[in-house]
């Protein structure tokens, strides 16, 4: 485990992005196989930062709801909200969603490789991966205090209850996940990204994780 507990998902991201660049952050197996190293996802974040901020407006504090499965996809939209300084929205009020269905103010097209382009006659206020794909690939703005979850913990308490959680499923510091867990709750989103994140490890995504949909593997 980390000996200092960061202040935020996004301060434990930029730890683990600087001592492990190249080291993978997440293996999804959701469409066949792709992995994602820490530089890989740091690219996605910024940009998709960007596109919120710059594209979309939004503002710190907002509440946004992420309605999509488990996916690195999904991984990206959850980390790029709260480092745009917004609240992920699990149930209750959100100023928009993120989601694959008509009714999404953003419109996400599920691509293993992120380069799908936007579906015909598409009238989202934004499509995924699309419109990221061509945002900056470092932030424009500065960057806002981290958000949290909506009606639940904030940035600080999502650290450590990301940590909690590492701890009760036996995640070391160097390990990784294994989850098949939908980000449709607090547990299923610390499972996907914040507490691989938080516990300076690594997660992949598999249809299916057993009973319980998680464990921890290769510790070391």
């Amino acid at each position: 485990m980390l000996q200092v507990h960061p202040e935020s998902v996004a301060r434990a991201r930029a730890a683990l992005l600087e001592s492990r660049p190249t080291a993978p952050l997440i293996t999804d197996y959701s469409q066949g196989r792709v992995e994602l190293s820490n530089t890989t996802f740091d690219n996605w974040v910024s940009k998709t930062v960007n596109l919120l901020r710059l594209e979309v407006g939004v503002d710190p504090g907002a509440a946004i709801r992420v309605d999509l499965p488990l996916h690195w996809m999904s991984a990206v939209w959850l980390v790029a909200v709260w480092e745009a300084g917004a609240d992920i929205s699990l149930e209750g009020r959100a100023e928009l969603t993120v989601g694959t269905g008509p009714a999404s103010d953003i419109l996400v097209v599920l691509d293993a490789f992120g380069m799908a382009a936007p579906p015909p006659g598409a009238s989202a206020d934004a499509t995924f991966p699309a419109d990221a794909r061509v945002m900056p690939d470092q932030l424009v703005l500065p960057a806002p205090e981290s958000g949290g979850i909506h009606g639940g913990p904030d940035a600080g308490g999502l650290v450590r209850a990301a940590l909690d959680y590492a701890d009760r499923v036996g995640l070391e510091a160097g390990g990784r996940l294994l989850s098949s867990l939908s980000p449709s709750d607090l547990v299923g989103v610390l499972a996907t990204i914040a507490s691989p994140v938080c516990a300076n490890a690594a997660v992949v995504y598999a249809t299916d994780g057993g009973s319980e949909g998680i464990t921890a593997i290769a510790n070391r």
